[in-house]
């Protein structure tokens, strides 16, 4: 999760999902993807994944594209699911939940510059689109 967070901070999203973040509000500099999948074999100019937004929520999305992902046909979900995510610091027999990870992950690599849980080496970062 980490791995894919930090990749998504340092490399162009796919045009395509940076504008329907910011038409949804998105601000991409105090949030992360955690998952993201593009262009499944039969799944073809769809983008899908979750981000973790600055507020905190999470949202599963999928959005139709064009073939390069820079225009955006449809999106079929945007979809907020904080609610049924694990956010639990101390589950019984499998420890912290998926969504806590992610919230402190998110807290590290969006912390301002400088604070002591800023990880410096991606909080320079602003994600650009392709």
């Amino acid at each position: 999760m980490r791995t894919t967070a930090r990749y998504w901070r340092a490399h162009a999203l796919p045009k395509a999902l940076h504008d329907a973040g910011l038409a949804h509000g998105i601000d991409w500099g105090n949030s992360i993807i955690i998952d993201l999948v593009a262009d499944l074999p039969w799944m073809r100019g769809t983008v899908m994944g979750t981000i973790l937004s600055q507020e905190e929520k999470f949202i599963e999305f999928e959005i139709e594209t064009s073939q390069q992902h820079q225009l955006i046909s449809s999106i079929e979900a945007w979809l907020d699911v904080t609610a049924q995510t694990n956010i639990s610091e101390h589950n019984r027999g499998t420890g912290r939940g998926a969504g806590a990870m992610a919230l402190k992950i998110r807290r590290q690599l969006c912390a301002p510059a400088g604070s002591p849980q800023a990880d410096s080496s991606t909080t320079e970062y602003a994600i650009p689109a392709f």
